[in-house]
């Protein structure tokens, strides 16, 4: 991977090498937001937070969201950096021309789940719990040691229903067959 090629990750997956060794990135795809000098900020977006939905998280939830299938869309870890905090991954509506996908937004705010309800939401939404983080130089650190693979954020990906496919279909979008990825190294 080339200088040029890490320096731009904002938009792309990270997909974590089965021999890692962190336990919490086993198998992730983490769409990265956000890359610079100062370090990057992702969403883990594979690993659905077990049985938990969003009328398990949302405190005082709006009526209008309460009437809705909307309380029982699943939530997902996404990372280690502040857990208790809840974002929500979208598009915007598609353009008219499907040739250019939006870019993928981040927000907080609970107004996107009230549009929701009234369907005026956006086209796509993730619900996920925390993000993961690096420091200036850390991430680019980790993909010299090999710990991720880098893939096209493909929106197709990012908000697949079936999240346990994700990490899988995004290395095979590489041309790599992920049963054949090594799950230690060796020395030549």
């Amino acid at each position: 991977m080339s200088k040029t090629d890490i320096d731009n990750l904002q938009g792309k997956l990270l997909l974590a090498m089965p021999d890692m060794g962190d336990p919490r990135f086993e198998r992730s795809a983490i769409y990265i937001l956000s890359h610079n000098d100062e370090g990057a900020m992702g969403f883990v977006i594979n690993q659905p937070a077990e049985g938990l939905t969003l009328k398990d998280i949302l405190q005082n939830m709006p009526e209008e969201i309460g009437r809705t299938g909307l309380v029982n869309m699943p939530i997902f870890i996404g990372g280690p950096v502040q857990g208790e905090n809840g974002y929500v991954l979208f598009t915007a509506a598609p353009r008219s021309n499907d040739s250019e996908q939006v870019p993928v937004q981040v927000t907080q705010s609970v107004e996107i789940l009230k549009d929701a309800a009234r369907n005026r939401g956006p086209a796509h939404m993730r619900l996920v719990l925390g993000y993961a983080g690096w420091g200036p130089g850390q991430l680019e650190g980790e993909l010299q040691d090999n710990a991720w693979l880098v893939a096209a954020g493909d929106q197709s990906l990012i908000f697949d229903p079936r999240p346990e496919e994700i990490w899988g279909k995004a290395v095979a979008s590489l041309g790599i067959d992920p049963a054949l990825l090594s799950q230690s190294g060796g020395e030549a």
